[in-house]
């Protein structure tokens, strides 16, 4: 039997010093690609954006591809931002042909009303003597002769109930109706969707038609835009507010915008700090520069108790 000297052990298997865990430093150029990839996503899925959404993709894939390059620089942003220029190339690709469709559908039958017009003269002649024809013979016959000019052009109901609204009248409906059940729009969003050259191509008057026979809750299309905002980037309520309502923007009414940024589900202060975090991961700023960032009416206007809320969780 073997024995040990005292206060000796047994030899036992050396153990590595324990490592420190070391963290890769931030690649702000895959940062940077990220942030392209996202914003030409964004702005790709919206046909009247399309044209910037097709600059920021590729852009986004290039500067992703560069930040795979850097040395000991960590690459995930830089994967998540070529997939997602890959996607984002994808799906607008999609809502571009989606687009082409439509807008496609109508032309056909725009070639149809002059025809129409001209088959239903007859009928437009006739309807001008029946209401005379269905008059009692009484002293109110002299005044329906003076009725043609108010009952041919009564109530827009009456005359579309007869099939005599325009075919490219009924297109530019059923492509606003189309339009509303993929994506949110506000009233004045909708209808430069129909009438840009990129979009719809309708005529003011056909845009104009559907918009008043169209039936959407504007108010739960400007919720529904601002949750998808919330859901994609980081907004302060006034800064939800003013993309909204801003004509650059959603184009929205201040009493919609102010209903969606009372309802939407939303954590300000977790967004506040989604915000810090994304500054201070691009650049390096001082804690009085991102709070003045923070609060700023020309930055991200967050209140200052959200801002310094973010500051305190960083």
């Amino acid at each position: 039997m073997s024995s040990f000297p005292p206060n000796s052990a047994p030899d036992s298997p050396q153990l590595a010093p324990p490592q420190t865990e070391t963290h890769k430093p931030k690649n702000r150029i895959g940062l940077i690609a990220l942030t392209l990839s996202v914003s030409g996503l964004i702005f790709g899925i919206f046909p009247a954006t399309s044209v910037l959404g097709w600059i920021l993709l590729p852009a986004g894939f290039g500067a992703g591809i560069a930040g795979l390059f850097q040395k000991s620089k960590e690459r995930v942003t830089s994967i998540l931002a070529i997939v997602l220029s890959f996607l984002g190339t994808v799906i607008c690709g999609i809502v571009l042909l989606v687009t082409a469709v439509l807008s496609a559908s109508h032309q056909p039958a725009a070639r149809q009303p002059a025809s129409e017009t001209e088959a239903e003269s007859p009928v437009a002649s006739s309807s001008l003597s029946a209401p005379a024809l269905m008059q009692p013979a009484d002293s109110s016959l002299a005044s329906s002769s003076a009725q043609p000019s108010t009952t041919t052009t009564p109530s827009k109901a009456e005359s579309q109930s007869k099939g005599s609204v325009p075919d490219g009248y009924e297109n530019a409906l059923a492509e606003a109706r189309n339009y509303v059940k993929i994506m949110d729009f506000s009233y004045a969003g909708l209808y430069d969707q129909l009438t840009s050259e990129y979009g719809g191509k309708h005529s003011a008057e056909a845009a104009q038609y559907a918009l008043d026979n169209l039936e959407v809750d504007w108010n739960a299309e400007a919720l529904g835009a601002a949750q998808n905002y919330i859901d994609i980037m980081s907004f302060s309520y006034a800064g939800l507010y003013d993309q909204l309502t801003n004509e650059y923007g959603e184009q929205f009414t201040p009493e919609q915008a102010q209903y969606a940024v009372d309802q939407v589900k939303v954590d300000w202060n977790a967004e506040a700090l989604e915000s810090a975090r994304s500054y201070m991961d691009l650049m390096d700023m001082s804690t009085d520069s991102l709070y003045d960032q923070l609060t700023s009416k020309h930055g991200e206007q967050f209140t200052p108790e959200q801002a310094q809320y973010a500051i305190d969780h960083l």
